[in-house]
């Protein structure tokens, strides 16, 4: 028995060696095959099902041969009533929108997007809920050896971006009408000191259009040293962290304007500086407005110091060659001052060879009162007039004695009606 399951058992190994001389000899896969088949198997199906937007795929006739998930939901149309069925190209609708054209040329081979349309959206219950969207389709070629098979849509959501790109025309929009109708000279430059930016103010100011302006820089048709100054004001903004105020005086073509300037650096996303933009009020006429002001104010002023003086001073001629001043109130150096100039003008005048100062209005005579006396009589006697002083109360004649005033060649009578008497005899 054993015997018999030894040649059994040969006889088996024998076939097994036949039959594999006779089988044809495969080669080892190379070590990249190896490692592909190895590899998991990429779920295209899945990944298609799995894209967030609408996903069409149409046979070169237009008709539908699978579209997403996503395309069944937002279209409200059921998978079965659209693969193997719908021709676009077919759909009156669709062919008069414009989207049979740009379909054609994918299926020549090109990649074709169309410009954004308005959608509504349906909802799911209420058709008047409906969300408006703005859709982008792209139609896609693709291939195979043969050359081009199918047509992929992809239908994309770009309502933002649009909102995002109105809204950015609405801003500049705004700011345009800000920059011409503000009331300002308003500019920039880059960092070069070319203008980039110009407002209808700064065309008036330049005598240039716009047009003109752009791309050259103020040396090209400023003086020289109001083109440098207007550099060196840029460089100081593009250095500094906050805006710089200047006030510049400009030469143009009707005469010399003043304006108050505020500078800042322009930057961009990463805080590099770009160049700089400038904010010009023309202060002209309110700076010739304060002139005139000053001018005015400084005439006023003159006129009053003339009334006080005179107000102050009066200069009494009583008889041929005799003048009489009366002084009241507070004696100050100013006014003393005042008093001696008035005093001389009129002695030399009037050829007068008797002055009385009466003051009996003055309720006091310190330092300055006397100081004023004094001076007033010795520039009196250098005129060859002389000085006579009445109506010295009490209180005065108390300052004069405590402060030693020397008197000497002054004639001081108690009253001013013996002053005149004096000077008449």
């Amino acid at each position: 028995m054993s015997a018999e399951n030894a040649r059994l058992r040969a006889r088996i190994e024998e076939l097994e060696r036949r039959l594999g001389e006779a089988a044809p000899q495969q080669a080892t896969p190379p070590p990249a095959a190896q490692a592909s088949a190895s590899e998991p198997r990429i779920p295209f199906e899945a990944v298609f099902e799995l894209l967030p937007m609408p996903v069409f795929v149409y046979r070169t006739d237009g008709v539908v041969a699978a579209v997403n998930e996503v395309c069944c939901t937002w279209y409200k149309t059921p998978r079965e009533y659209l693969v193997g069925k719908y021709n676009m190209l077919q759909d009156p609708e669709v062919v008069s929108k414009g989207f049979a054209e740009p379909f054609l040329r994918a299926v020549a081979g090109e990649t074709v997007t169309l410009p954004a349309i308005p959608y509504v959206i349906k909802h799911e219950v209420h058709e008047d809920l409906g969300r408006w969207c703005w859709l982008e389709v792209t139609y896609l070629p693709l291939r195979d050896e043969t050359g081009v098979r199918f047509v992929m849509a992809v239908v994309r959501d770009v309502s933002a971006h649009r909102e995002a790109e109105a809204q950015q025309r609405r801003s500049a929009a705004l700011l345009q009408s800000i920059i011409e109708n503000a009331p300002l000279l308003i500019y920039a430059v880059d960092a070069e000191g070319r203008y980039t930016v110009a407002n209808r103010l700064v065309e008036a100011a330049a005598g240039k259009p716009r047009s003109e302006l752009m791309g050259r820089m103020p040396s090209e048709f400023l003086p020289g040293d109001t083109a440098a100054r207007f550099a060196a004001q840029d460089r100081e903004a593009m250095d500094s962290s906050a805006p710089i105020a200047v006030e510049d005086r400009v030469e143009m073509l009707d005469g010399t304007h003043v304006f108050i300037t505020t500078k800042f650096a322009l930057r961009d996303d990463d805080g590099k500086v770009t160049g700089v933009c400038g904010i010009s009020a023309d202060i002209t006429e309110r700076v010739r407005a304060e002139e005139h002001n000053l001018r005015l104010q400084e005439q006023m002023f003159r006129v009053r110091e003339d009334t006080l003086r005179s107000i102050s001073t009066p200069l009494l001629p009583i008889a041929p060659g005799v003048l009489v001043v009366p002084l009241v109130g507070k004696m100050s150096r100013e006014r003393a001052d005042l008093v001696i100039e008035a005093l001389l003008d009129g002695i030399s005048s009037q050829q007068a060879r008797i002055a009385i100062l009466d003051v009996t209005g003055m309720p006091e005579a310190g330092a300055e009162v006397t100081d004023a006396l004094i001076r007033a009589a010795r520039s009196v006697r250098l005129l060859g007039a002389e000085i006579v002083i009445t109506g010295v109360r009490p209180s005065v004649a108390r300052s004069l004695v405590q402060l030693e005033a020397n008197l000497g060649g002054i004639v001081t009578l108690g009253t001013l009606e013996r002053g005149v008497a004096y000077a008449l005899s």
